[in-house]
């Protein structure tokens, strides 16, 4: 059941004790005895108690906190393996915002070590240029140096409509407080590059607390 079924099944409750109670005073008048209060009372208690349960589910309700983004991007070969044409990681660039408290970047803003532990969702835009034909072009989410998983896939043939490819996906990651992850770009051999019109390219952090 999800939280937010729960947290309406327990505003019902709450709603439909109170008015009970209201009834329950009203028909008794003036003719309420000590264990008939005592009910109440208890009913009352109850109805605080389900009040503290309420703000417990609505402060425990799912958020999502941005907490890195770039507005530009650039394709970096300093770091073995990932040092050539066809393979590479992307550099992030122009930082329109970086929370500390939960992200670090190092290796030349090709590397970002997530902080706190919990679930992290990677979401990357770009264009990619120089694609051509009969290849294969992936653009990957490395976690701690293996792959966690694939932004995108393209296989061309023969012959290709365009030499540019554009890239809106994204992907969840879990952190313990010390994984790092780069973007990795991997084709079989022929090389490619980032389009450097930054206005369709970002790289995006958001954190999602429980």
């Amino acid at each position: 059941m999800g939280k937010g079924v729960v947290a309406l099944g327990i505003i019902g409750m709450i709603l439909a004790t109170g008015a009970i109670g209201f009834a329950f005073v009203v028909w008794n008048g003036q003719n309420t005895t000590n264990t008939e209060l005592n009910d109440l009372t208890d009913a009352f208690n109850d109805l605080e108690s389900d009040f503290n349960n309420l703000t417990a589910i609505l402060n425990n309700l799912n958020q999502t906190i941005v907490v890195g983004l770039w507005d530009g991007l650039e394709h970096n070969l300093d770091f073995a393996p990932y040092n050539s044409q066809s393979d590479w990681l992307y550099e992030f660039e122009y930082n329109k915002l970086n929370n500390t408290d939960y992200i670090s970047v190092s290796n030349t803003n090709t590397r970002i070590t997530l902080l706190k532990p919990g679930w992290y969702q990677i979401h990357l835009n770009v264009i990619l240029s120089s694609i051509g034909t009969s290849t294969g072009y992936w653009s990957r989410l490395l976690k701690d140096g293996f792959i966690e998983f694939y932004f995108d896939r393209l296989a061309t043939g023969g012959t290709v409509g365009s030499s540019y490819h554009y890239i809106d996906a994204s992907g969840f990651v879990y952190s313990n407080g010390s994984n790092y992850i780069e973007v990795n770009a991997y084709s079989t051999g022929a090389e490619f590059f980032y389009t450097s019109q930054d206005t369709f390219n970002q790289f995006m952090i958001e954190y999602i607390a429980t």
